[in-house]
């Protein structure tokens, strides 16, 4: 099954075993901007997984503006550990290739006293008044050596290629696009100038590292943006770089300033949403074509392969949740790839100076640490969990590997706990796959399992267990105002977990994600949808990734949803809701009021069991209300802390 995704092929000289690449991610380095061991594990693990193609996340080729977080390439202390990883990833069968960036140019001030090079004085985006530097020639020519010199290092070091960073509005986008490229010099003016620094930097690579080193080049075929690329101008360009002597052509959509979420997904875009760009640039050129963003599922790999529309696929969440991806799609275990849902927590760690993090894979960033393994039980007990959540169904799965005898408790008849409310809207999908997926790792790990059994002290010690893991969850917060108390008046979980579709004037109060996420749900069938949030703007921008922010904002603009911040709640009537903004009071229709305004543990049984002398550990949101990750990395935890 999916034999057309593990047909070999070759990009340039590069010979590839099957059709699955591993998409260039960031990562963090070493102080010397070198490649850390925890990357290296990283990688090889991809590749020990059966991707073809490793590719790195992007690499400075010098560090004279300054040494990026996520490395560089060209001092000599990094070519012994980069011929380590090349070596590694060779092991497997895999090709590795880096990829190569200029920087992020106006993207990327953080000091305005210093702004960026950019193609030209165009507006930073952190701060719109101030204005970037316009790179100078003799910088232009510098970078471009330097990307030869970086590429001829890593072939020495026994890579296979590079990735040449130039999609997204990044600084080398940045001179191909009119939008920010303004120049009057041979880089800039008509398309062929504007694609200037681009072919100097192709024609550098090839010269260093000669015709069988693979030139990839990353490209946003359009930007999806007022000003921005458009699709006509894309084609071209892709037929531009053809004959500049790329290889292979890994196409993407959105830019880094306004659509960031096209170019890194989350859980709101579809399955697949990119691909029919690669079927377009596929019909304009012979060379190779990577297809990408949320191919996860190996059907729509599958798909794109079959009908044309790429030649490879690139997977980049996708691998970080379940790095035996390729091998089980291979060996026809596809239902048991556990899968990525959007979060992007991944991206939200990496942006906080972090290795990689996985909500659903807590082994990302720890492949060889001794510590995240669970040790085989020297002697087996019975071990309950009490709560079926993500929490009490991680725990109790991996307590079971390890061979003990568990037992779990569910109180409703239904497990997944809250994962059943944050997957009922039509656009979080992705959680609803994660949910069943542990519930078939649940169904084949041994685990007994207990619908409607609630738990008591008596009960708990009737059932002769020896170790307690308590996963019991949270449960909505409830305001305190006059009215609450109305038929009327509901919570977001008990909106979501039982599917309402509200209708005429719907009120949500609490602009969390919760709260947005429910507002959108109710939007599709309410007249008019209204958020009320306390705080000064909405809280959910400083606890989520970026490109799930401009997401969700887009979403809530298409939908009409109306946010109203800095509010306080003063009453809920039979058909209004009363608030005061800004020192007015104001008064509005609400048929529908739903409270989103946070959670809080179920700690009760937790304090009985305590004061009965029963040792219990408490994970997840039972210990304090936070996100899917916690809950799942806490469930390895508890399951390595039965041993110790």
């Amino acid at each position: 099954m999916y034999e057309v995704l593990f047909q070999p092929m070759k990009i340039g000289g590069m010979s590839l075993k099957n059709r699955i690449a591993m998409a260039p991610m960031a990562t963090v380095a070493d102080p010397d901007g070198g490649f850390s061991q925890v990357v290296s594990d990283y990688f090889t693990a991809r590749a020990k997984g059966g991707a073809g193609l490793i590719m790195s996340g992007a690499l400075a080729v010098t560090d004279r503006y300054g040494t990026p977080a996520s490395g560089w390439i060209g001092s000599p202390m990094h070519t012994a550990r980069l011929t380590q990883l090349a070596d590694r990833i060779h092991i497997y069968g895999a090709k590795f290739c880096l990829e190569l960036t200029y920087g992020n140019g106006r993207c990327g001030c953080s000091d305005p006293s210093k702004p960026p090079f950019s193609a030209s004085a165009v507006p930073t985006l952190q701060y719109p008044d101030v204005l970037c530097r316009e790179m100078p020639k003799e910088d232009i020519h510098f970078l471009v050596q330097q990307a030869g010199k970086a590429a001829a290092q890593a072939k020495l070091a026994g890579v296979d290629g590079v990735v040449i960073h130039a999609y997204a509005g990044y600084l080398l986008d940045q001179f191909q696009s009119s939008e920010w490229n303004h120049r009057t010099d041979e880089s800039g003016g008509s398309l062929e100038n504007r694609m200037r620094f681009t072919a100097e930097t192709i024609d550098a690579v090839r010269k260093a590292c000669g015709p069988q080193f693979a030139i990839i080049v990353k490209f946003s075929v359009e930007h999806h943006a007022e000003g921005g690329r458009e699709l006509p101008e894309g084609l071209k360009m892709c037929q531009m770089l053809e004959k500049l002597g790329a290889d292979a052509i890994m196409v993407d959509g959105g830019s880094f300033p306004t659509q960031w979420n096209r170019c890194i997904p989350t859980v709101y875009e579809h399955a697949g949403f990119s691909i029919d760009l690669a079927r377009q640039v596929r019909e304009k050129v012979s060379i190779p074509v990577i297809g990408q963003n949320k191919m996860n599922d190996p059907a729509c790999s599958a798909a794109a392969v079959e009908k044309g529309w790429c030649d490879l696929v690139a997977l980049g969440h996708g691998l970080l949740a379940d790095p035996e991806w390729v091998n089980k799609v291979h060996n026809g275990h596809s239902d048991t790839i556990r899968p990525c849902i959007g979060c992007n927590e991944c991206f939200l760690a990496i942006c906080s100076g972090q290795n990689f993090r996985c909500t659903v894979n807590p082994y990302v960033s720890h492949e060889e640490d001794p510590h995240f393994q669970v040790p085989k039980a020297e002697h087996p007990g019975k071990v309950l969990v009490i709560g079926g959540g993500p929490a009490g169904i991680s725990a109790a799965v991996l307590s079971a590997q390890a061979g003990h005898q568990v037992e779990l408790w569910e109180k409703s008849q239904e497990l997944g706990g809250n994962l059943n409310a944050a997957g009922a809207p039509s656009f979080k999908k992705d959680l609803m796959s994660y949910r069943d997926y542990l519930l078939r790792c649940l169904e084949i790990s041994g685990v007994t399992v207990c619908l409607g059994q609630e738990a008591t002290v008596e009960r708990v010690k009737e059932s002769g267990a020896e170790q307690v893991i308590y996963a019991a969850g949270a449960t909505a917060r409830i305001l305190n105002v006059p009215g609450v108390d109305q038929p009327h008046v509901k919570t977001a979980l008990e909106v979501l977990h039982r599917r309402e579709r509200p209708s005429g004037h719907v009120v949500v109060i609490g602009g969390g994600l919760v709260g947005c996420e429910t507002a959108l749900m109710a939007a599709e069938s309410a007249q008019r949808v209204t958020v009320l949030e306390y705080m000064p703007s909405l809280p959910l921008f400083r606890t989520e990734a970026r490109n799930n922010q401009l997401a969700l904002r887009q979403m809530l603009a298409d939908r009409n949803v109306e946010i109203q911040c800095g509010v306080q709640t003063q009453s809920i009537g039979a058909d209004t809701i009363t608030y005061q903004q800004a020192g007015q009071t104001k008064t509005i229709l609400a048929d529908t009021v739903i409270l989103s305004v946070g959670f809080q543990s179920r700690q009760q049984l937790a304090q009985e069991l305590d004061q009965a002398g029963i040792k219990i550990r408490i994970i997840g949101d039972a210990q304090a209300p936070r996100k899917i990750m916690h809950a799942v990395h806490e469930g390895l935890s508890a399951a390595i802390g039965l041993s110790t």
